[in-house]
């Protein structure tokens, strides 16, 4: 088990280029230990420069939130980030894009350090609701998001394809408005705009 308090997690918020080649390192070492990221082959250190510069770009209109986990001489272990949704009805929320962390830093706490760092600024850029997927195989993953309060909300059976396999997609959501606010939750009753009732 690794000794997660000689890791360092912070929130990344401005380019980087030291930060790109250890991004793109563990990565790709993560890939192809068959980690659940998305990814069938490693993506290109172009590629993770443009999602990085993204993220960055995002960051500062609080539009994403890309936290990592660095090793006290600055390679790094661990990563993890949200986006907000694009959809104009669905700004107030954002989505977790990836968790992950290195086989060799793994069993220490630190993805739930990475999870909590992402939660927090959340909280911060008045994100209402952050949404996830996970692979149904990774029972660790899904069992971490639930200590944090996450609850599933559906799942699409045998929906993830990796040549001929196929495993479920599992959806999670947080809610993170606060007890007293000023929204009127309407919940499914059909009411506003785009309502409609069944017609007998």
């Amino acid at each position: 088990m690794a000794d997660t308090a000689t890791f360092t997690v912070r929130r990344v918020t401005q380019p980087e280029p030291a930060l790109l080649d250890s991004l793109h390192a563990v990565i790709t070492h993560l890939v192809e230990e068959g980690a659940a990221l998305g990814w069938v082959e490693p993506p290109t250190r172009a590629e993770i420069g443009d999602l990085l510069g993204d993220l960055v770009h995002e960051s500062d209109l609080d539009d994403a939130c890309l936290a990592v986990a660095e090793t006290s001489a600055g390679a790094v272990v661990g990563f993890a980030y949200w986006s907000r949704r694009i959809g104009e009805t669905e700004q107030p929320h954002a989505d977790i894009g990836r968790v992950a962390v290195s086989s060799s830093a793994r069993g220490g706490g630190l993805g739930q350090r990475l999870v909590t760092e992402l939660i927090d600024y959340a909280r911060l850029a008045g994100i209402e609701i952050l949404t996830l997927d996970v692979r149904g195989n990774n029972h660790a993953a899904m069992a971490l998001y639930e200590r944090l309060g996450f609850r599933e909300y559906g799942r699409i059976p045998d929906f993830v394809a990796i040549g001929d396999q196929r495993w479920d997609n599992v959806y999670f959501w947080l809610d993170l408005r606060p007890d007293e606010h000023d929204l009127t939750l309407h919940g499914d009753t059909p009411t506003g705009p785009g309502a409609s009732e069944v017609r007998e």
